[in-house]
């Protein structure tokens, strides 16, 4: 198990997360990121580890 945290200030809400992992992360009615599940384990917490690396601003951090 992993928890799963975006630092707000430098995320940008590009979406890409959203497509890599989507069990995990959304976008609001706003079009704004949100996070479904903060801590992930098994397939999801590959996919998390994917959409923190392709993230353009470093804003995901996977801590476990």
């Amino acid at each position: 198990m992993a928890d799963v945290t975006i630092d707000w200030d430098r995320c940008i809400h590009s979406g890409m997360c959203t497509t890599i992992a989507g069990n995990v992360f959304g976008m609001g009615p706003d079009a704004r990121l949100v996070v479904l599940h903060d801590s992930v384990s098994g397939d999801d917490l590959d996919s998390v580890h994917d959409a923190a690396a392709c993230c353009p601003v470093d804003a995901i951090a996977v801590d476990g």
